[in-house]
């Protein structure tokens, strides 16, 4: 069975993008890598986007704050936003379905892992379409790839992890970043 991974972090999202040809040659918490000597030289390859965003996890860990993991079962995670958009909620559909471009003049499409970033200025927004996400509702969408198990264990994502990892990164007054790996 396919699982996604989703890791969150709050972070100063300028910050991270800050990175690229910083100079730096060492992080606190990361480990070295070719990627990462790339990265920090700003020696960016335009077609090793994907080794970049994979990065992302320790260097929000080690510049952020984690707020948490957790692996979920099921695939084709990517079509919630058809159900985000369909039950009106625009910041959620906002935070799943556009890419963070890092760095910061990525140009892929579909980066792996995906990470999604909810500006602080938006988190509030966040806050309030979670709190008002009635489980059933998710249950009720009819969407092709998604079975009942895949909306069960979204259900269960959406209402157990998600408000608790927003809240915490509204209350630190940075940016949500959310990074999904897994199948796609």
């Amino acid at each position: 069975m396919a699982e996604q991974y989703f890791s969150a972090f709050a972070v100063d999202a300028a910050a991270l993008l800050r990175l690229p040809g910083s100079g730096e040659r060492v992080l606190p918490g990361v480990a070295p890598s070719a990627a990462l000597a790339e990265l920090l030289s700003g020696r960016l390859r335009a077609d090793a986007d994907s080794h970049y965003t994979a990065l992302l996890p320790a260097l929000a860990g080690a510049l952020g704050t984690p707020l948490g993991a957790v692996s979920v079962p099921g695939r084709h995670w990517d079509e919630l936003t058809e159900v985000f958009t369909s039950l009106e909620l625009p910041a959620l559909t906002a935070l799943w379905s556009r890419p963070w471009p890092f760095p910061a003049d990525a140009t892929y499409d579909w980066p792996w892992p995906y990470p999604t970033l909810a500006a602080r200025t938006d988190t509030a927004d966040l806050l309030v379409e979670l709190a008002a996400l009635a489980s059933e509702s998710i249950h009720e969408q009819d969407v092709e790839a998604l079975d009942e198990d895949d909306l069960e264990e979204a259900s269960w994502f959406l209402t157990e992890h998600l408000p608790v990892w927003t809240s915490r990164a509204h209350a630190l007054g940075l940016d949500l970043l959310l990074v999904r790996d897994g199948a796609r």
